[in-house]
């Protein structure tokens, strides 16, 4: 356990602390790092060192050295041919961690086109297109239990990792650095580190836990630290943050007072299923237009950036020559295409978009992208259009996933436009 004194000083000033154990760790030739996070430079460096010359199998090192979509081919190839021995090795399982969120969204992809096709076809040709649906809610279960088996592994490996670097002649290396640290720490900051040892000297002159150490005393002796020393702006501290800008109450719907009489405002929205990747969109517009349909998407922040994209598409085949301006309560969203659209590169949006359909729309989009404006619009605050979009959306998945009568289906979607006060313009039937 490190010493009393260490443990306040890292915890009231760990800005201080941390850049004091860079210098030391430099001054040393050893790389950056905090030894108790695997995540470190410093950690692997040691765990480099432990594990020297276990080179890695042949078919381990191509798993580490294939690109993004070829590893996720070989996760998908694992759940649904053969596992993958070399999933675990401790060169891979990081990596098999990271992607298995990916593997497993193409899973729920396969599920969403099986239930397409499951729909589409007549009751008589069914049983074949439910075997395949039934494969592929296999499939996903199985990618969904070797995620977590996944996510398991590569907790016992920075267990291990910490293991290295807290044992052995690596753990001494480590508190001599530690320990140097803290005497340049004490050579910069001589006043506070007169308040830290004379704090922590009463401190032990009547603690029960002395003997072991004080494992737990050390927050509560930088509380008293901080209140005579304010921290510094780092982890730990109270330093000012950066915040995202919201709009203000009287705003809260959107800031449009910029936007020319001619723009043409319109608010989309989505849904998603549970356990396929099927997603409906809605939108409406101040004009009176509203449509919906649905897609496949990999989460809720691809999902409305199709419905950002239908609902811009649609406005602009009808409006020549007006600005479209698209408003969305998903800030992932509105980031996403805002990026694509200012960078004239879909790639801007990737790291939303995941299945062609979405990228496909993107590319659309752009060709008109000095028309379309995007902002973020809060949600569920009783803007009419944006109720109006939500209805759309949920009833444009229920839809797709089979759950409600097309009989029914169009009563609900005349209640939503008489909500709405309009006789719907353009409306386009569910995709």
């Amino acid at each position: 356990m490190d010493a009393l004194e260490l443990r306040v000083v890292r915890k009231v000033f760990p800005a201080a602390f941390a850049e004091a154990l860079r210098q030391e760790l430099r001054d040393r030739g050893l790389p950056d790092g905090t030894p108790q996070a695997p995540e470190s430079d410093l950690a692997r460096w040691a765990w480099e060192r432990e594990t020297a010359g276990d080179e890695p199998p042949a078919p381990a090192r191509e798993l580490l050295d294939c690109d993004d979509d070829a590893f996720v081919q070989a996760l998908l190839r694992d759940a649904r041919e053969e596992e993958n021995p070399y999933l675990p090795h401790d060169a891979v399982v990081e990596r098999w961690s990271r992607h298995a969120r990916t593997a497993l969204a193409w899973g729920r992809y396969a599920i969403g086109q099986a239930e397409r096709d499951v729909l589409a076809c007549s009751p008589s040709a069914r049983r074949a297109r439910l075997d395949a649906l039934d494969d592929a809610y296999q499939d996903t279960a199985i990618l969904a239990a070797r995620s977590r088996e996944a996510q398991l592994r590569v907790m016992d490996l920075h267990d291990r990792m910490r293991a290295c670097v807290t044992t052995g002649p690596l753990a001494e290396l480590i508190a001599q650095c530690r320990a140097a640290t803290l005497a340049r720490f004490a050579d910069t900051e001589p006043e506070v580190w007169h308040s830290v040892c004379e704090l922590t000297v009463r401190h032990r002159a009547h603690c029960p836990e002395q003997a072991d150490g004080c494992p737990h005393c050390h927050r509560a002796l930088a509380a008293v630290l901080a209140d005579a020393h304010p921290a510094d702006p780092g982890e730990g501290g109270d330093g000012e943050q950066p915040t995202a800008t919201v709009p203000a109450d009287e705003d809260r719907y959107a800031l449009l007072t910029d936007l020319p009489d001619t723009a043409v405002v319109a608010v989309a929205d989505a849904a998603v299923g549970d356990e396929s990747a099927l997603c409906g969109y809605g939108w409406a517009a101040e004009d009176g237009a509203t449509g919906y349909g649905h897609s496949l998407a990999s989460g809720s922040g691809e999902a409305e950036v199709i419905g950002i994209c239908a609902a811009a598409l649609s406005l602009l085949e009808h409006h020549e020559d007006a600005p479209v301006v698209l408003l969305c309560d998903s800030t992932e969203a509105v980031e996403a295409v805002d990026a694509a659209l200012r960078s004239a590169d879909p790639t801007a949006a990737h790291r939303t978009l995941l299945f062609p359909e979405s990228r496909q729309l993107m590319d659309r989009l752009l060709r008109h992208r000095h028309r379309v404006r995007v902002r973020w619009l809060k949600g569920h605050i009783g803007h009419d259009l944006n109720e109006a979009a939500d209805a759309f959306a949920r009833l444009a998945l229920r839809r797709a996933g089979g759950r409600i009568p097309p009989s029914v289906a169009r009563k609900e979607e005349a209640r939503i436009l008489r909500s709405l006060g309009s006789g719907g313009g353009f409306l386009p039937a569910a995709a």
